[in-house]
C-alpha cells in the first residue's frame, strides 16, 4: 500500500498537504456515513422486532354482536324458592394478529369501576371483576386462597364472559357483582348497592401483554335494565 503512495514524495509541499487533507476529510465522511448506515439498519431491525412483538401479543376485544347484555338468572332465596334476577355480563374474545405461542393471554384480571353517568362521572364503586365461568368461592375450603378465581386464560379465538352487576326484578335494586357477593343472602352485598337510574362502567382487563379498557353506560329504572346507546369505547 505504501509503495502506491511513494509518488507523494515527489509532489510540492502544498500538494502534499492538500492530498493529506482531502484523504482525512474522505475518511471522516466515510466513517460518519458508516455510523449513519449502521444506525439506520439498527432502527429498521428494531422496528421489525417491535412489529413482530405487536403481532404476537394477545388482543382481547369485545365479542360482538351484543357484547354487553342482560339475561335472567335464578338465585336461591329461601329453601327451594328461587328468585329471578337480571344479570348484566360482557363477552370478550382473544383475537391476536397471528397464531403465535405468545398470543395466548394468561392471568387476565379485571377491575370494574362504576361511575355516575357522564358528564358528572363521580366514582361510585371500584371492585375486582368476576369471570362468569369460574366456580363460586363458597365451594372451596375457607383456608384455601381464592385469588386464582380472579385470573383467566384466553386461548387464541377463545372467549369468556364477565359478570358485572344484577338487578332484583322484584325490588328494582341494582348491585355490582363479584365473588364477594356470594357470601351474602341473595348475593346482595350492601356495599355493592348502586343507587340511581343510570351508570357508566369502566372495565379494565390487565395481564401480561394485556391492557385493555372498555366503557359503556346502562340504565336501571322502572322499565327495567338496558344498555344505553353510548357504549363500548376501547
Amino acid at each position: 500500500m505504501f509503495n502506491h503512495l511513494s509518488f507523494l514524495n515527489d509532489l510540492p509541499l502544498h500538494w502534499k498537504i492538500t492530498v493529506l487533507l482531502g484523504a482525512s476529510i474522505f475518511l471522516v465522511v466515510e466513517g460518519a456515513a458508516r455510523v449513519i448506515r449502521k444506525g439506520v439498519i439498527e432502527r429498521n431491525e428494531y422496528r421489525i422486532k417491535l412489529k413482530q412483538i405487536e403481532e404476537a401479543k394477545p388482543h382481547i376485544v369485545l365479542r360482538e354482536p351484543e357484547a354487553a347484555y342482560f339475561g335472567p338468572v335464578n338465585v336461591q332465596a329461601v329453601g327451594d324458592v328461587m328468585n329471578t334476577v337480571s344479570f348484566m355480563a360482557v363477552r370478550f374474545v382473544n383475537q391476536p394478529q397471528g397464531p403465535y405461542p405468545n398470543s395466548v393471554a394468561r392471568d387476565v384480571r379485571v377491575k370494574l369501576r362504576f361511575f355516575e353517568p357522564i358528564p358528572a362521572g363521580r366514582l361510585l364503586l371500584a371492585i375486582d371483576g368476576r369471570w362468569a365461568d369460574t366456580d363460586q368461592p363458597s365451594i372451596r375450603d375457607w383456608r384455601e386462597s381464592r385469588t386464582d378465581y380472579l385470573r383467566k386464560e384466553f386461548g387464541i379465538e377463545e372467549g369468556h364472559s364477565l359478570d358485572v352487576a344484577f338487578r332484583d326484578d322484584q325490588t328494582g335494586e341494582f348491585y355490582a357483582f363479584n365473588n364477594e357477593n356470594c357470601h351474602y343472602p341473595l348475593m346482595k352485598k350492601p356495599e355493592h348497592l348502586l343507587v340511581g337510574q343510570q351508570f357508566m362502567v369502566r372495565t379494565s382487563l390487565l395481564g401480561p401483554w394485556v391492557d385493555e379498557t372498555f366503557e359503556f353506560q346502562f340504565a336501571n329504572d322502572s322499565h327495567g335494565t338496558k344498555i344505553l346507546p353510548l357504549m363500548l369505547c376501547s
